[in-house]
């Protein structure tokens, strides 16, 4: 299931018997704005998903009863406990491209997998805004994602999603056809990135989607059947536009504003949620087809029920479930800051100890194939570590200090909004002698911020409290 945001111009809308179809389709996000003379506010943002569970529900009805009842079979079964060694998953970028602007640069690739590094390590600055009430269930996947190569291939060919077809992009996973063979899947995480065509159907066009993915195969807490078709497909498609956080390529916000959506390369963190097994917390349910009952579960117990999505927003009073919740012990909001809801990216800033034993036990299982020593790991020990003293430390006084290997690589300072506030080019030292950096905090507010560097093979994050 996935994170596939559909930004659209529809005069009329989806039935209300468009309900849900997870079972080989990823989920797919509506953001429907106006067309003249209709407000935005008047339309929901509705999973698109049902549009599929529609077809599926009229044209193969013994399949979608068998899916139905799988999906509320799955909602009592148990989440294995995980092994919580941290693991390495190596992948390989595919940058399929026809525009110039579509061609990424390494250094957009590079920092979207620092920054899947700091959110499944528990390393992103802006851990600082979970609200006290969640912060005992914040967890740690551990979980290191390593670049092992970029792909780059030059198209003629578009890539769009059929709601009538039966495969997700296969031109874009196929060199033949214009895209780019996957590297062994069993080995590594594919992870595509291309322009996504606008979603149509019927003529008119729905929206824009931004990324899918595929969860390991009958999983518990998904229905049967609900990953990839065939092995070659399995891994993650992300539109160009998503990756990075210095990405200088926009996305217009669906709320019809007229603004742009904040983007944080959280589509790839919650896209590779889905590829680790993890469902969207308020369990695919609350929308059209499904009764808003706040009984669809995600399978994990310390994710609050949900009626229904966010609205790409950061509503911390949401509560659309007044319920007992058995994990706490009392009704609880939404759990907006979670990385599997559809809530805004600087919003986003965690997991829970449920989806990160839920993803450990997913690479301790269906994908155990993919942890395997590294060739370059992204954490060394002794001194070869960078080293960042004092801290916590007062305005002024930190210092980074850049063992030989590392001193080629880019130093971001990262506010806990997820921007960069201080950047440090490489200086080109010595590959024998340690370099001492200081950092520019003079100016800045007390907080946590992180620190990172970059460099072609490895990233190395810490977080960094700077004192009144």
């Amino acid at each position: 299931m996935s994170k596939m945001r559909l930004f659209s111009r529809l005069q009329c809308c989806c039935s209300s018997n468009f309900a849900r179809y997870a079972l080989v389709l990823p989920v797919l996000l509506f953001g429907i704005n106006a067309i003249s003379g209709q407000k935005t506010e008047s339309l929901p943002i509705l999973c698109g998903n049902e549009v599929f569970d529609h077809i599926v529900k009229n044209r193969y009805p013994d399949l979608h009863r068998a899916f139905r009842a799988t999906f509320e079979e799955s909602q009592n079964r148990p989440v294995a406990a995980a092994d919580r060694s941290p693991v390495t998953i190596r992948v390989v970028v595919h940058v399929v491209w026809k525009n110039p602007e579509e061609n990424l640069a390494d250094s957009i690739i590079l920092d979207q997998i620092a920054g899947l590094n700091e959110d499944y390590n528990r390393q992103n600055a802006d851990t600082a805004n979970l609200r006290d009430i969640f912060k005992p269930a914040a967890g740690n996947p551990q979980v290191t994602f390593e670049l092992a190569e970029i792909v780059r291939v030059q198209t003629t060919a578009n890539f769009e999603l059929s709601l009538l077809g039966s495969d997700l992009l296969l031109n874009l996973k196929t060199g033949s056809q214009g895209g780019s063979d996957a590297r062994d899947p069993a080995q590594y995480l594919n992870l595509w990135v291309c322009k996504i065509q606008p979603l149509t159907f019927g003529g008119l066009t729905l929206g824009q989607v931004l990324g899918f993915a595929f969860p390991p195969n009958n999983l518990g807490n998904w229905p049967a059947d609900s990953g990839a078709p065939t092995l070659e497909q399995d891994g993650v498609v992300l539109d160009f536009r998503t990756i990075g956080r210095n990405n200088p390529n926009l996305v217009e916000n669906p709320d019809g504003s007229g603004g742009n959506l904040t983007i944080r390369g959280r589509t790839a963190t919650h896209e590779i949620g889905h590829y680790l097994g993890l469902r969207h917390i308020w369990g695919d349910g609350g929308v059209l087809g499904l009764p808003n009952d706040c009984n669809q579960s995600d399978g994990i117990d310390d994710t609050p029920f949900a009626g229904a999505q966010s609205a790409f927003d950061c509503d911390k009073t949401r509560n659309s479930c007044n319920k007992m919740e058995p994990h706490y012990g009392m009704d609880m909001p939404d759990l907006v800051e979670n990385y599997m809801d559809y809530s805004s990216e600087d919003c986003m800033n965690m997991f829970s100890q449920g989806q990160a034993a839920h993803i450990q036990s997913v690479l301790a299982g269906p994908r155990k194939s993919l942890v395997q020593t590294s060739a370059a790991p992204l954490t060394v020990i002794g001194a070869e570590m960078p080293r960042l003293y004092p801290n916590p430390a007062r305005a002024g006084l930190a210092r980074l200090v850049l063992p030989g290997q590392w001193q080629s690589g880019v130093i971001d300072l990262i506010g806990a909004d997820g921007r960069i506030v201080q950047r440090i080019e490489p200086a080109g030292g010595s590959i024998q002698v340690e370099q001492q950096i200081r950092l520019d905090t003079d100016r800045l507010q007390p907080g946590w911020y992180a620190v990172r560097v970059q460099t072609a093979a490895r990233v190395w994050v810490e977080q960094l409290l700077l004192l009144p």
